[in-house]
C-alpha cells in the first residue's frame, strides 16, 4: 500500500529546505542513507525548478512511499526540457548527474506540466535502518551529511578530471 502526499511551494530558494523537510515524515520508515540520498536528489530537482522556471509562481512536490520504493516528483508548469550530460568543462549542470547516480531510476515527463521524478528502491542495502553497517565494514555510525557531501563532491571531481587522476 502506497502512502502519498502532495505539497505546493513558492518558487523561491527557501523552498529547497522546505521541500527537504517533507521527507522527514519517512524518518521511521527509511534507512538514514536512503533518506539522505532522497534529500539530496530532491534538493537538486527543486533547485532546478527554481533556477529554470517553466512558468507560474509555484511548483508542486509529490511523494509516494510504497513497500518497494520512494517516488518523488517535482511538477512545474511549462514545456519541459531535454536533459543533457554535463561535460568536464561544466562548472554547473551536475545536479541530474547526481540524481542519476543516487537514485534507482529517474526521468522527465513533458506536457502542459513538466514532471521530473526519481525513485529510490527500499532496502537497497539490506532494508533495515542500520543497513549501512553491512555495506561499510567497521562503521559504527552512518555518514554525516557533511561526510556524504564530501563523498559526492569527490566523486564528481573524479569524473570531471577523468584520466588525470591515478588511483
Amino acid at each position: 500500500m502506497a502512502e502519498s502526499q502532495t505539497f505546493s511551494f513558492e518558487r523561491t530558494p527557501d523552498s529547497v529546505r522546505a521541500a527537504r523537510t517533507t521527507l522527514l515524515r519517512f524518518d521511521e520508515e527509511l534507512p538514514a542513507t536512503e533518506l539522505y540520498d532522497a534529500s539530496l536528489c530532491l534538493s537538486e530537482l527543486v533547485t532546478n525548478a527554481i533556477q529554470h522556471p517553466g512558468g507560474g509562481d509555484d511548483l508542486e512536490l509529490a511523494l509516494a512511499l510504497s513497500d518497494s520504493a520512494l517516488r518523488v516528483e517535482v511538477r512545474d508548469p511549462g514545456p519541459g526540457f531535454d536533459p543533457g550530460d554535463p561535460s568536464v568543462d561544466d562548472n554547473r549542470g551536475w545536479g541530474l548527474f547526481i540524481v542519476d547516480r543516487l537514485s534507482s531510476r529517474w526521468g522527465v515527463e513533458t506536457g502542459e506540466t513538466t514532471v521530473v521524478w526519481f525513485e529510490i528502491d527500499r532496502g537497497r542495502s539490506g532494508g533495515d535502518r542500520d543497513s549501512w553497517r553491512a555495506a561499510t565494514p567497521g562503521a559504527n555510525r552512518p555518514p554525516t551529511p557533511e561526510e556524504r557531501g564530501r563523498e559526492i563532491a569527490n566523486a564528481v571531481a573524479r569524473l570531471r578530471l577523468g584520466d588525470a587522476i591515478s588511483f
